[in-house]
């Protein structure tokens, strides 16, 4: 016949095997650490903060050196540029697909966004190795001028505002983060384990409710007087 459990015999099982939940769970944590410890490379971010500013007044042959000056076969407008945030967020694109900043970019991944509401840049390099994560991300800042003229000739001027320090300590994996899914996981499967083990037990303890498994009565029990007792006696 099938057991039937109530939420008090589950809490029951689980107590029952409250050394093994313990266990599982701690080794769950453990194993989580030695892999993000191991077998996780740890990558190294930081940034550099660059400042796009548009020209107050524009080369009367500006016209023409959009004509010599395209990206992926369009011609830069003079309407890109006629705000230093328009720009800005222009020039968040052209500095990653420029082939300039292409050849230097390789060995680390690049983001080129716009700080909100602003015409500042934020140049995020990140690198498995933390000084390569800084160079890149200051090359391409002092790039980011020479790139700019290309395009835009004097229409306007990037400057570096923030240099990219080298980071001391690795932005990922998160160590906490992977223990904390390890001891959860943990948990999770010792609960199982202990569940599992109670349902494929079908001998009889003592304060089984047979009753409400047999539906008969129970009048009396036989005592294991050598189990009661602690042995057996001399």
């Amino acid at each position: 016949m099938k057991k039937q459990f109530t939420i008090a015999d589950i809490l029951k099982i689980f107590l029952q095997h409250i050394k093994l939940i313990i266990i599982v769970t701690l080794l769950g944590a453990l194993l989580a650490f030695i892999y993000v410890t191991y077998f996780v490379t740890p990558m190294y971010s930081t940034s550099a903060l660059i400042l796009v500013q548009n020209g107050n007044s524009f080369e009367s042959d500006i016209n023409t050196a959009n004509k010599n000056n395209t990206l992926s076969g369009e011609k830069v407008n003079t309407s890109d540029i006629t705000s230093s945030q328009m720009l800005a967020n222009t020039c968040s694109t052209l500095f990653t697909v420029d082939p300039d900043m292409k050849s230097i970019i390789s060995g680390a991944t690049i983001n080129i966004s716009v700080v909100e509401d602003s015409y500042f840049l934020r140049i995020s390099s990140t690198s498995s190795d933390p000084h390569t994560a800084a160079n890149i991300a200051n090359l391409v800042a002092n790039t980011a001028p020479q790139v700019f003229k290309k395009y835009f000739g004097d229409a306007g001027k990037v400057d570096t505002v923030e240099e990219a320090n080298v980071p001391s300590s690795p932005s990922s994996p998160n160590k906490p983060k992977y223990v904390l899914i390890g001891l959860i996981a943990g948990l999770v499967l010792s609960l199982i384990i202990s569940f599992l083990l109670e349902i494929i037990d079908t001998t009889i303890k003592p304060g089984d409710d047979l009753y409400k498994m047999y539906e008969i009565p129970v009048f009396a029990e036989i005592v294991d007087f050598e189990t009661e007792g602690g042995g057996k006696k001399k």
